[in-house]
């Protein structure tokens, strides 16, 4: 199991605590799992579910293997409008808790893709000060949102 879950989530903690949670999950239900004709199957089916649920947990979406993706379908759940709906609203709500010109900066930097000496110039502000600006507001972002 160590292995398995060593392939979707980095860090030994991390790794250790769902190896952990799947085989608390399993002890609970032994009996179906003694009684199944293909225990192989829900070992692996319980390491993906655990693995997801560390995901969500941690408010991390999970895109690069298509069977966790497909579980979660399953459950009548898609990770991206799960991230959308929790987080879009909380984000917006950041953003305008931010100074105007850090908001501006920020969006024209990450949105926009405009290099930070290009809006220093428009704003004739040294390049550092509007490096700043912007690290301030990701800074403010991550404090608050606890997603990046």
């Amino acid at each position: 199991m160590y292995f398995f879950v060593r392939k979707y989530i980095s860090g030994q903690e991390d790794i250790e605590d769902v190896v952990q949670e799947i085989f608390v999950h399993l002890w609970k239900h032994n009996r179906q799992l003694q009684n199944a004709e293909f225990p192989e199957s829900i070992i692996f089916r319980t390491a993906k579910q655990e693995i997801a649920n560390f995901y969500r947990k941690n408010k991390m979406i999970f895109a690069s293997d298509p069977e966790i993706i497909a579980g979660l379908e399953e459950n009548g759940e898609e990770p991206d409008t799960i991230w959308k709906d929790e987080n879009l609203t909380k984000i917006e709500r950041l953003l305008d808790e931010l100074p105007p010109q850090n908001k501006e900066f920020l969006l024209r930097n990450k949105v926009e893709n405009i290099s930070y000496l290009k809006i220093a110039e428009e704003n004739n502000l040294s390049k550092t000060a509007v490096e700043k600006r912007i690290n301030k507001a990701l800074a403010y972002l991550r404090t608050n949102l606890h997603l990046f």
